[in-house]
C-alpha cells in the first residue's frame, strides 16, 4: 500500500486535439479525466474508492482545480500520473498530482485540486471515516504552488455565448462532468476568435494553433441535463505570444456553475514555438478586455 500513488496511461488517438497533426497536444479537459481515473484508483487501494463510497454513503465533490501545462504528449505515448494528499482538515483537503513521460520522466503537468467530502443523502459536506482518511496522510509531502481563485469582476465581458447542458456532458452522478466545463470554455474561446477573422480554421490555414498554459477551474454549483448556459469571456491580460482569459459560467437565472481562467500563447503548429500574436489580433484582444 502507497500513500503516494501512480498509474500508468497510453495516450489514445481520440484525446488529442484539432492541433495534434503537428503539436501531439492532448486536449486540456482530459488532463482532468486522467486525474479522476488515477484518483479513484488511488482510493480503491487506500479503502475509500468508489465501491466503499457507496457503502459509506459518501462521494467526492471538486471544488478547485488548477494545473500547469509544462509540456507535451503524442499519440501512443505512456506517461505516469502521479497524486498524493497535502492536507485534511474536516470535510475538505488538497491533493497534488504530476505527469511524467514514462521513458525520459520529462514533466508535463503538475497541479492540485480541492475536495470536498459530501452525504449523498443529506447532500451536504461531511466527515469521511478518518481512520482511512489516515491511510491518505504523508509526512511532509511535496507542495506546489497554488493560489486561490481570484475575484473577477464581470462588468467588462464583452462576449458571450449559451450553451444548453446535453446527456453526452453529465457523468455518473447526473451532473455535468468536471472535465466539459474546460471544454464549454475553448470553445466560447473559438467563437470569440471568429469575431476577430482569427476562427480554428483561419489559424490552421496560417499553420498556427492557441495552447494552453495554465488552467484554474472553481466549481460552484453542478449544472445538470437540459439547462441553458451563459458562457462570458473577459481578457485579464494580453501580451506578445498570448494572454489569460477569465471564462464565466452562468445559468440564465444568473446563478453561477463554474469559473475558469486559461492562460494561453499562440504556437507554430509545426515546431509547438510561441510566436508572436498578429498586431490586428493583439489590439482586438485588448479591447475585448
Amino acid at each position: 500500500m502507497t500513500k503516494i500513488f501512480s498509474r500508468t496511461f497510453r495516450v489514445r488517438w481520440s484525446e488529442l486535439n484539432a492541433n495534434c497533426i503537428s503539436t501531439g497536444q492532448i486536449s486540456p479537459a482530459n488532463y482532468l479525466r486522467y486525474l479522476v481515473e488515477t484518483a479513484y484508483d488511488w482510493g480503491d487501494a487506500l479503502g475509500l474508492g468508489a465501491d466503499q463510497e457507496d457503502s459509506f454513503g459518501l462521494y467526492w465533490l471538486i471544488r478547485e482545480t488548477q494545473f500547469n501545462i509544462l509540456g507535451t504528449l503524442g499519440h501512443n505515448e505512456l506517461f505516469d500520473f502521479t497524486i498524493w494528499m497535502i492536507i485534511w482538515q474536516r470535510v475538505r483537503g488538497t491533493r497534488c498530482f504530476e505527469i511524467k513521460t514514462r521513458d525520459t520522466g520529462r514533466v508535463i503537468i503538475q497541479g492540485t485540486q480541492q475536495i470536498v467530502c459530501m452525504d449523498i443523502s443529506a447532500q451536504r459536506p461531511t466527515t469521511p471515516p478518518l481512520n482511512i482518511i489516515e491511510n491518505f496522510r504523508i509526512a511532509d509531502p511535496i507542495v506546489f504552488p497554488f493560489q486561490q481563485f481570484p475575484k473577477v469582476s464581470p462588468e467588462n465581458n464583452k462576449f458571450s455565448m449559451q450553451r444548453q447542458v446535453e446527456w453526452q456532458d453529465l457523468d455518473a452522478q447526473e451532473h455535468v462532468n468536471n472535465a466539459v466545463y474546460l471544454n464549454f470554455a475553448e470553445e466560447a474561446a473559438a467563437r470569440e476568435m471568429r469575431t476577430f477573422g482569427w476562427d480554428p480554421h483561419q489559424l490552421s490555414q496560417k499553420n498556427l494553433a492557441l495552447s494552453i498554459k495554465r488552467v484554474h477551474i472553481q466549481y460552484q454549483s453542478p449544472a445538470v441535463w437540459g439547462e441553458n448556459l451563459n458562457i462570458s469571456i473577459q481578457h485579464l491580460s494580453v501580451n506578445n505570444t498570448g494572454g489569460s482569459r477569465y471564462f464565466k459560467m452562468n445559468r440564465t437565472d444568473g446563478t453561477g456553475v463554474a469559473e475558469c481562467i486559461l492562460d494561453w500563447s499562440l504556437v507554430d503548429r509545426a515546431s509547438g514555438n510561441e510566436v508572436d500574436l498578429p498586431a490586428d489580433l493583439i489590439s482586438k484582444l485588448r479591447q475585448a478586455g
